[in-house]
């Protein structure tokens, strides 16, 4: 009766250990994992009465990512992006456009698996290699209607870094035995001052007969990104 008792444990460790192995086998996490996304951005800026706060400009989004799991349902994610941030112009068919290198970095915990339901925290610093403003400029001068074509590189008058908070949510499914297809929606909210007080007259352009006086506080970015992409997995499941 031991013999048999023992047996019936060791039979009943074996067993587990077997499906312990074989959750982390199925699981799409077991080893470090990358991938490619891209998806449309929808920036702003705020603390500046020239910009309009509640239109949105829309840009790209590129780039590479890559995690390491801690857990099959936490991971640690970081990625390279190109991003083209920014906002429009109240009242003026102009766009502020910022062009970024963004390194987010974020911890990523799933609800689900297969499909992945997840949501994720972190933050991002980005570069920012160019930037410039573009557009019609229109104004009213007595009865005289002016209008000019502006395209002006600001880069000199901005902050060269940026960074802030990031949070998003988003789903993830098996495309093959070799990579997931996956759609994800996240905020960012800059904390950086995007004007670095080196213009004469004011960050966004220097024309000063087409600008009247306008407040700028602490201009900071802030978006929403709807990407999709594939993650792509070292060993095949």
């Amino acid at each position: 009766m031991i013999i048999s008792n023992k047996v019936l444990i060791y039979t009943v460790v074996f067993l587990y250990a077997i499906q312990f192995n074989t959750l982390f086998a199925q699981n799409d996490s077991g080893t470090p994992t990358y991938g490619l996304r891209a998806g449309v951005l929808f920036s702003t800026v705020t603390g500046d009465e020239a910009i309009d706060r509640f239109a949105k400009k829309i840009g790209p989004q590129i780039g590479v990512t890559g995690a390491y799991y801690f857990h099959p349902m936490f991971s640690v994610r970081g990625e390279l992006n190109y991003e083209l941030k920014g906002g429009k112009f109240a009242n003026h068919e102009m766009n502020m456009n910022l062009h970024y290198a963004s390194l987010p970095v974020y911890f990523k915990f799933n609800f689900t698996r297969d499909p992945e339901i997840y949501i994720y925290l972190g933050g991002y610093a980005s570069y920012l290699f160019m930037a410039n403003t573009k557009g019609t400029y229109e104004i009213i001068i007595g009865d005289d209607y002016i209008t000019e074509s502006i395209n002006e590189d600001i880069s000199a008058n901005l902050n060269k870094f940026d960074a802030g908070f990031i949070g998003g949510f988003g789903a993830q499914g098996r495309f093959s035995r070799w990579a997931d297809i996956f759609i994800d929606f996240r905020y960012t909210l800059g904390f950086i001052n995007l004007d670095n007080k080196k213009a004469e007259l004011r960050y966004n352009f220097n024309h000063e007969p087409f600008w009247p006086e306008q407040n700028v506080d602490k201009p900071k970015n802030k978006a929403f990104m709807l990407t999709t992409g594939f993650i792509f997995y070292i060993d095949p499941r």
